[in-house]
């Protein structure tokens, strides 16, 4: 074992400069891995003036540490790297969520209150006045915002040149990572997190707010089976002039979840793109698919524009026709054909929604739904709501990355097998829902034709046989 001067070592300095741990707390973890280790290591046992110990490696002492429960995995790590610095305003840092576009997510303590709540830390490397004034908004625009599908903000601040925002922390995961660990979900899973989802952007459209990036790593899910939505940081407000607007003119969102009306007219900013964004969610959390995998943003952008995704049956036998064709109306191309509001959507999908333990038996529309998503899913091995852990992106201490925004997972490429609507830019005379009902209802149209021509041949050969007799 490797072992080193501890009244000199950085990592046991940091530790007790942090405050994470006490110098008590400190030497107890120095004197049980020495006693774990024992004589037949050949460790001679020798003490500074402190009457730490010096033979112990930096590394036994902080898995002890962890193991004693002082620390968990990432702030050994960030002590093993000499940082000392664990609070931020009236916050002490706990833990590492992970980084979304905007910034880094933290898990923290509010020192005086002791609520555990998401903190969002603008890097000092992106703080240019641009991205100061874009960080700024996704605070305004949160703090405008209270209801229970949205992830509400509670404080903001700035801590020397550190910009900060805090927002409540909301255990289980989101619905990307929700996906990918259990694989697609039901029509009644599905709709009861994206029904709760256009809920909270309904609200916010109501007010003026245009989230801009609604996508399933924005979507997190409590294991109460509640859908919070979170990541503001592209919306927009109706009311903002081009010149207040950092983002005005630009294509901005995420490739697999942009609406064609986004793309051709980015300045011209209105919730359908909100609505589009929602069904290529649907679609998604039902198949397990995004609608153009594979290839540059470049191709995606233009199979948005001109072509029309796989019959979502093809990985998903049990979609009924109805359902398939509100999700169908939700990703039209032409916004005039599309479903119209996320109120819509709400009520579009109420037929497959169960009701959430978290919000009651009433959504906020008044309407009252039944079962639980946490009830659908007890008949399964693996409950969509054992998401205690995250397991593509946890932070060293097994914290999942809920409330980062994460990236688009890439599908198995099925390019070739999408089917174009038109090679010109005005498609409004290509319906995307008439298109792919008829992907739908081509098999059934099939049955019935050979189910018509046996009648025929039945009928031909019984007229044969009473002519004979």
């Amino acid at each position: 074992m490797e072992t080193t001067n501890h009244s000199q070592s950085k990592f046991c300095q940091a530790a007790v400069v942090s405050e994470l741990v006490t110098r008590e707390q400190l030497a107890q973890a120095i004197a049980e891995v020495r006693a774990d280790v024992g004589p037949a290591a050949g460790t001679e046992v020798q003490s500074d003036t402190s009457g730490l110990e010096t033979s112990i490696s930096d590394e036994a002492i902080g898995d002890k540490l962890i193991q004693l429960g002082y620390l968990n995995r990432w702030q050994v790590g960030q002590l093993q790297e000499g940082r000392t610095k664990f609070t931020l305003g009236p916050y002490r840092i706990l833990d590492s969520i992970g980084r979304g576009g905007m910034g880094h997510v933290f898990k923290g303590e509010h020192r005086m209150l002791g609520r555990i709540e998401a903190i969002k830390v603008l890097p000092k490397s992106k703080t240019t006045p641009e991205a100061i004034e874009t960080f700024q908004r996704e605070i305004r625009a949160q703090a405008r915002l209270d209801h229970p599908n949205l992830v509400r903000v509670s404080y903001a601040d700035r801590d020397g040149d550190t910009y900060f925002f805090v927002t409540e922390y909301v255990p289980g995961t989101d619905l990307r990572q929700l996906v990918r660990r259990y694989g697609r979900l039901t029509m009644h899973e599905a709709a009861t997190i994206i029904s709760q989802a256009a809920q909270g952007i309904h609200y916010a459209h109501e007010r003026g707010l245009i989230h801009r990036d609604v996508k399933p790593g924005n979507l997190l899910v409590t294991p109460d089976g509640l859908t919070k939505v979170t990541d503001l940081g592209l919306a927009w407000f109706l009311q903002y002039e081009d010149n207040l607007d950092p983002n005005a003119g630009k294509v901005v969102g995420t490739a697999d979840y942009l609406a064609p009306e986004a793309i051709r007219s980015p300045a011209h900013i209105v919730p359908s793109i909100d609505i589009y964004a929602l069904g290529c969610t649907l679609y998604y959390a039902v198949t397990g698919k995004v609608l153009f995998p594979g290839g540059k943003t470049s191709d995606k952008v233009r199979r948005h524009l001109h072509e029309v995704p796989i019959n979502p049956r093809r990985f998903n036998p049990d979609l009924s026709d109805m359902f398939l064709d509100v999700l169908a109306e939700m990703i039209e191309k032409d916004p005039s054909q599309r479903i119209a509001t996320a109120a819509e959507v709400v009520q579009r999908l109420r037929p497959w929604t169960l009701s959430s333990v978290a919000i009651g038996a009433k959504d906020s529309f008044g309407n009252t739904a039944s079962g639980s998503i946490k009830k659908e899913r007890a008949e399964y091995p693996d409950g969509i709501l054992d998401t205690a852990t995250d397991v593509d992106s946890p932070s060293q201490n097994g914290e999942h990355s809920s409330q980062v925004s994460q990236g688009t997972l890439k599908a198995s490429a099925w390019c070739d097998e999408t089917q174009p609507v038109a090679e010109v830019e005005e498609f409004s005379e290509y319906s995307a829902s008439r298109l792919i009902r008829n992907a739908i209802r081509l098999p059934q149209l099939l049955i019935l034709t050979v189910a018509v021509a046996v009648l025929m041949v039945v009928a031909v050969i019984v007229a044969i046989i009473m002519q004979s007799k």
